[in-house]
């Protein structure tokens, strides 16, 4: 980073650098094409790296443009360095502040990851989310993550409340004792990665 930083072909601050033992991958928005090459060719002469992969793309950039260069750089930044999941290989796009994700990850928990990775960098103003998830959970799967949630939220008693997954869609049914458990209930649900629709059938009893 620092040998681009030192180009003065380069705008460092617009380009991501992901390093995996002696291969490099550029990615992020340039303003030209000689910034491009530019930005390939000082990479390659940097002393232990054997291979560049260039993933830059090249758009006239204005004030705006820049700024929003800048972001896209740092969300990918951000995602190759979360220690967490596995993100280095998302789509960013941005445009007026606005972030768009996509490609595929492997898990709903690396989509939701990556989503809160990109809202928490400076200039974000809001995030598209169109990652798709390789790996989808079965229905089993998704009521027992739910029936778990519900666990642990001390305010609902699980016990009183049944859980079905039918398709996109869960159904939670069962009695509550006041409107805050019901509110609950079904917010705990519907965030719980992998559900996509909630159908309340919950009954208030108080």
């Amino acid at each position: 980073m620092q040998a681009l930083a030192d180009n003065p072909h380069v705008a460092a601050d617009e380009i991501s650098v992901q390093a995996s033992g002696g291969d490099v991958t550029l990615r992020g928005t340039v303003g030209s094409i000689v910034q491009r090459a530019e930005a390939v060719r000082t990479a390659r002469h940097v002393p232990g790296v054997q291979r560049v992969a260039d993933g830059l793309d090249v758009g006239i950039l204005d004030s705006y443009g820049r700024a929003d260069a800048d972001t896209e750089a740092a969300v990918l930044d951000a995602l190759d360095a979360d220690p967490a999941e596995r993100l280095s290989g998302v789509d960013v796009a941005v445009r007026d502040g606005i972030v768009t994700l996509s490609g595929l990850v492997d898990l709903f928990s690396q989509r939701d990851r990556a989503e809160r990775i990109a809202l928490a960098i400076p200039g974000v103003t809001q995030v598209r989310n169109h990652l798709r998830v390789a790996y989808t959970p079965s229905a089993d799967e998704v009521a027992e993550r739910i029936t778990d949630a519900i666990g642990l939220n001390a305010i609902v008693g699980p016990d009183r409340l049944t859980v079905t997954v039918r398709g996109d869609v869960v159904t939670v049914a069962g009695t509550v004792r006041s409107p805050g458990e019901h509110a609950t209930a079904i917010a705990t649900a519907a965030a719980v990665p992998g559900v996509t629709d909630v159908r309340d059938e919950i009954r208030e009893t108080g």
